[in-house]
């Protein structure tokens, strides 16, 4: 009777050995179950993006001023009576700090003030 608990013992510590480092043990079900949580979330944000889609189309469908705002919006189309302005912002530039910690504009006021005084 003891060789066969003897065995049964040994039996189970090759079997949960085998579980827990070999393909299709524990470890790569843990893996698996972290993609799938991966998947659901971008699942998720598919059907978000497919009912907003759906919500856009169904606006397209039934009101005339929803297409004709998307075609000024996308396509910078205009009525025949209007004029189209395009207004180009500039990038400004940061003025030049100096190491005395004033930047150039400071520096040549207050030079300018001490020699007119």
């Amino acid at each position: 009777m003891k060789k066969l608990y003897l065995a049964l013992a040994i039996l189970i510590v090759i079997l949960q050995a085998r579980l827990l480092s070999s393909e299709g043990g524990l470890g790569e079900l843990f893996s698996l179950q972290e993609q799938l949580k991966i998947q659901e979330h971008a699942l998720e944000q598919q059907r978000l993006l497919n009912i907003k889609l759906a919500e856009e189309v169904k606006s397209l469908q039934t009101n005339p001023q929803s297409i004709e705002t998307l075609a000024r919006q996308t396509l910078g189309m205009v009525k025949e009576d209007e004029v189209f302005i395009q207004v180009i912002e500039l990038k400004s530039e940061q003025p030049a700090v100096l190491e005395d910690g004033l930047n150039d504009n400071e520096g040549s006021i207050s030079e300018s003030n001490q020699t007119s005084q």
